[in-house]
């Protein structure tokens, strides 16, 4: 049994045992203490905790918390209640917990007592005690995060309804640039639209394209709570707080050592995964000095195609007919197609009229559904309290993520084209001059050459390496200025260097010259004389294994890329109380931010002239700097009153002034409202302008390739199929040809792999988003641990930076009843068979996207103690609904309005659901995540529907379900700081829907990563702390 399969079938065996032994998630306890009063929240915080608490009334009135409602050690709930209330826990000598004010000493600024500086992270704001935002928040607690079995920190947070997938190692395997990076999108708005956080500060994009947050590179073990804005945030935060805001927090009390272990595995296996963390913090100089620093090491293995009969089901849809071809196997073989596959070469020799569907290369063996990722990721952070008034503090991130991609052997043929413009051809061979092709292939050929289609099978399979090496770091000083004003002053400075190494492509220039060769006094050569002057080694393509290493090594091609980011960001601000109305004090903060952004990206010199046939990256690189001043202020306008228990306003705006001609200076703002008739509702609103500037990739690249997943709407076209679409595929002659030429009188798309190239644009102008939110938060004091909350969302974007999707461009193409001859045609290339192999993506304003709909959450703790059921319980559920995800932008000769709802990705109805049971030992968690029904395509609906087709293929989605089971428990009562979890996701092994290759949301391997591809799934792990 090799390493792997032991470990496998270990995992696999402990975590049923762990299950079935009856535990669940982690030694905790579920708090559900609101935000508000902090006597209030001290008292629910005893009766919850089962412990006595001591305090002096005068020490705590007027001071607010912003409460716990999460699933955490006591410890840690009582130091959350306290953060910057200015007060600290100690036990007394009954062994009671009291609650004094910190140590204070007299300063030269104050002669009164001034608390001890403490850091407190609130998302949304940066007033100094309001913790209550008009715009929802949603957080994920440590617990979740390290105990949930999650891949990281991205696929944690898409569990979370209106969090969705970005980019993954489940989805971005045949990418180029963005292979192996892990980012989400909040209302599937984009991840350019999700400004990323650490402990409130911006920090530096993992992609050289595109303007992105890579979670893979933050590991998990070092992270405290996440908590999730969704609404607009730009006045806070600046540019990119579109969508949302994601504040990642660090973890701050880790005192002694803390150490885990945590394997995991599946079921059907493959894809198995290690992780191994350590950390340890501490206080010295009397408590002034704090240091913490730690390591985490993880690797997820490789999941092969092999690993899933469904990857290797061989299998096409072709939309525009409804038909499926099986199996779908490849005309580039191994051994060469020659004379449009009158004659081919299998592992027999040569052979007469090739039939693709037997004789065909089947490449889906080679794939990889879940790219393998090595994570070294490390941490540091001090602070240190020079007075009680005045601290300095320090953080420091390194990551360095290495994925390793593996793809089938590279193709060509004599229509494949190279060049920076895609200006040349390789062209066919001489028909009378080449010295390897058999007098079969000579006899058949026409005067123009020899046509072929290769797969270089000698040279060894397509490989991506990428390494992305990421470092953050912060410095502060922050201090207490008189009458309770606070200030900080921050620079942030950050750098990203990625390197890929693309492996085993070609030399396309190389292999033009090495095709055009000729035998001379017996012996062969290339014809041109800078070929030989180059060591050109004339190929020979006519038979399985053919290419000579000596071939190989010549026409091979090792490129590289690298990308760099640079951010330096400078931040300071000042916060407190400006007076006191008779409702409470006003809360306002001021302050500024300086921020530079620079891209800098270097490619091989092979791909600068764009002979390598790896996809095409140019050089370019290109600088941001921002300067911006904001403001923010929370009003209580009435309190304790009939029907207005509280009515607070909040408000924000920010002005930036880039150093961009298109941009110049850009407003954001910000105003809500916060009513609670009675104490136990809370009615909350909020109308925001969010504005964002183009990144330096949007405006600054030229076009660079990447390899996409593209449904051609020609494909499946016969003579006789009707409609525009056809009528115009048709128009083109290649087209024509190859419908006539077709045994079945059907043009076949060959490939869904082509390069669908992004442009930035220099002319680009910033977007603006203006988002109103309304919704209720319901906490009976008649039902203590029930809590509600429903609402609504209404985000409009306008002069949206993007460019058109793949299918948009197609359908604007060959939908113009004027013929095939427009702007969107211009972006679309055809070889000369008529197979699309190209699509222009160029960064646009256009009109508008908008994004509506319903968030509703609930919560209930509660007991069994009068059943004499022992232990808690807590039952939660989160659900969103969208009403609209549509984008609007002007086609040939009206404005077009895509509306996405509905469609896989981007279902009408999702939700997750749990139920938790829990005592001081175990803790045992079932969790369901609910997608609705879907449909493939809303376009394929339309055409299903003009075709007349009652039932069309791979279109209808049914609602999908997955469910997991979390336990913890802590085998030795002695030693509660030993810890041993499991979990096993997706319990049921629901695999989802199948989505075949020529779907607009499946692949070639008939799956959509939306629900997982990995199937049941276990984890193990060990906690240990000292």
């Amino acid at each position: 049994m090799t390493k792997v399969s032991f470990l496998r079938h270990m995992l696999t065996g402990s975590a049923c045992a762990l299950i079935l032994a009856g535990a669940a998630a982690a030694q905790t306890r579920n708090f559900d203490v609101p935000s508000g009063e902090l006597k209030n929240a001290l008292d629910a915080y005893a009766r919850q905790a089962g412990v006595q608490l001591v305090y002096k009334t005068e020490d705590v009135r007027g001071v607010r918390t912003r409460g716990v409602q999460d699933a955490v050690d006591a410890e840690t709930a009582l130091r959350r209640l306290l953060e910057g209330t200015g007060l600290t826990v100690q036990r007394d000598s009954s062994g009671a917990l009291a609650i004094v004010r910190q140590a204070v000493q007299k300063t030269a600024w104050n002669d009164d007592q001034a608390s001890t500086v403490e850091e407190v992270v609130v998302t949304g704001s940066r007033l100094k005690n309001v913790f209550d935002a008009a715009t929802p928040v949603v957080s994920m607690e440590r617990e979740a995060l390290l105990e949930g079995g999650y891949m990281d920190l991205a696929e944690a947070l898409t569990d979370i309804p209106g969090v969705e997938e970005g980019s993954s190692l489940a989805n971005n395997q045949s990418a180029t640039q963005a292979n192996g990076l892990s980012t989400i999108s909040l209302r599937n708005l984009g991840e350019n639209r999700t400004l990323t956080l650490i402990d409130g500060h911006r920090t530096v994009s993992n992609a050289g394209n595109r303007n992105a947050v890579s979670l893979s590179s933050i590991p998990e073990f070092f992270i405290d709570r996440v908590e999730v804005t969704t609404g607009g945030g730009s006045a806070v935060y600046g540019s990119d707080a579109i969508a949302g805001v994601v504040n990642i927090i660090t973890e701050r009390n880790l005192n002694g050592l803390r150490a885990r272990i945590v394997g995991g595995t599946t079921h059907d296996g493959g894809g198995d995964s290690i992780e191994y963390s350590v950390g340890a913090g501490g206080r010295f100089l009397d408590d002034r000095l704090y240091v913490m620093a730690g390591a985490t090491y993880d690797r997820q293995f490789k999941l092969k195609a092999t690993d899933r009969d469904r990857a290797l089901q061989s299998i096409l849809y072709a939309p525009a007919s409804n038909t499926v071809t099986t199996p779908d196997r490849s005309t580039y073989i191994s051994g060469g197609r020659f004379i449009s596959g009158r004659w081919f070469y299998d592992d027999s020799g040569l052979r007469p009229n090739m039939v693709t569907a037997v004789d065909g290369y089947e490449d889906r063996p080679d794939g990889t559904l879940i790219t393998p990722r090595d994570n070294l990721n490390g941490a540091a952070k001090f602070d240190y309290a020079v007075t009680d008034s005045l601290k300095i503090w320090g953080q420091l991130l390194y990551s360095n993520v290495v994925t390793d991609s593996t793809r089938a052997p590279t193709t060509f043929s004599n229509t494949t084209t190279f060049g920076v413009n895609d200006e040349f051809t390789i062209g066919r061979m001489s028909r009378t001059l080449n010295p390897f092709a058999p007098a079969e292939i000579k006899a058949a050929a026409s005067s123009s050459g020899i046509d072929f289609r290769r797969r270089v099978t000698e040279v060894g399979p397509n490989l991506i390496h990428n390494e992305r090496e990421t470092i953050r770091s912060w410095v502060g000083i922050e201090g207490s200025l008189p009458k309770d004003w606070d200030w900080k002053l921050t620079y942030g400075y950050g750098k990203f260097s990625g390197e890929q190494i693309r492996g085993n492509t070609l030399n396309l220039q190389r292999v033009k010259w090495a095709l055009d060769s000729e035998r001379v006094n017996g012996v062969v050569q290339c014809r041109d004389a800078a070929a030989r002057a180059d060591g050109c080694v004339p190929l020979n393509l006519f038979g399985v294994g053919s290419i000579t290493p000596e071939m190989a090594n010549y026409i091979r091609a090792n490129t590289y890329y690298r990308p760099t980011n640079r951010q330096d960001t400078i931040e300071g601000y000042v916060s407190g109380s400006l007076f006191e109305l008779p409702a409470g004090p006003i809360e306002a903060a001021f302050g500024f931010e300086s921020r530079r952004d620079h891209t800098q990206t270097r490619t091989d010199p092979l791909i600068q002239s764009g002979v390598a046939s790896s996809s095409f990256l140019p050089e370019y690189e290109g600088t941001i700097k921002a300067n911006e001043v904001f403001a923010e202020a929370s009003v209580p306008l009435l309190a304790d009153l009939p029907f207005a228990h509280r009515l607070t306003f909040n408000g924000a705006v920010r002005v930036a002034d880039y150093n961009l001609d298109a941009v110049g200076t850009t407003v954001s703002y910000r105003a809500g409202l916060q009513w609670s008739p009675i104490s136990d509702l809370r009615i909350r609103t909020e109308y925001a302008r969010a504005q964002r500037a183009p990144d330096t990739s949007e405006l600054f690249s030229p076009p660079r390739d990447d390899a996409d997943n593209v449904v051609d709407v020609c494909s499946g076209v016969t003579a006789n199929t009707a409609g525009i679409v056809a009528q115009n595929c048709r128009a083109d002659s290649r087209i024509a040809a190859a419908i006539a030429a077709a045994s079945d009188g059907t043009f076949r798309q060959l490939t869904t792999q082509i390069k669908a190239p992004n442009a930035g644009n220099p002319d680009l102008f910033e977007e603006t988003a203006d988002t109103w939110t309304l919704g209720l938060v319901y906490r009976p004091s008649r039902a203590p641990g029930l809590e509600l909350s429903v609402d609504y969302y209404d985000i409009k974007i306008t002069d949206v930076i993007s460019s058109l999707s793949n299918s948009a461009l197609l359908l604007g193409c060959y939908s113009d009843a004027n013929g095939a001859d427009n702007v969107f045609c211009d972006t679309i290339t055809r070889d000369e068979n008529g197979q699309l192999v190209r699509i222009l993506n160029q960064e646009q304003n256009l009109n508008e996207t908008r994004a509506r709909g319903v968030d509703l959450a609930a919560s209930y703790r509660f007991d069994l103690e009068h059943l004499n059921v022992p232990g808690k319980f807590r039952a939660s559920m989160n659900y969103s609904r969208r009403l609209e995800l549509s984008t609007e932008y002007d086609s040939i000769d009206k404005v077009e309005l895509v509306d996405s709802v509905g469609e896989v990705g981007t279902a009408k109805n999702e939700a997750r659901y749990g139920l938790s049971w829990y005592d001081d030992v175990w803790s045992l968690r079932w969790s369901s995540r609910f997608i609705g029904e879907v449909v493939d395509s809303l376009e394929r609906k339309q055409q299903a529907v003009a075709a007349g087709w009652s039932d069309p293929l791979f279109l209808n989605v049914d609602a999908y379900w997955r469910h997991d089971l979390s336990v913890s428990f802590k085998p030795d009562r002695s030693n509660p700081q030993l810890k041993v979890f499991g979990t096993v996701k997706n319990i049921f092994n629901n695999y989802g829907p199948f989505l075949p290759d020529g779907t607009d949301s499946g692949n070639a391997y008939n799956y959509s990563s939306a629900y997982g591809i990995t199937g049941r799934a276990f984890t193990l792990g060990v906690q240990v702390e000292f």
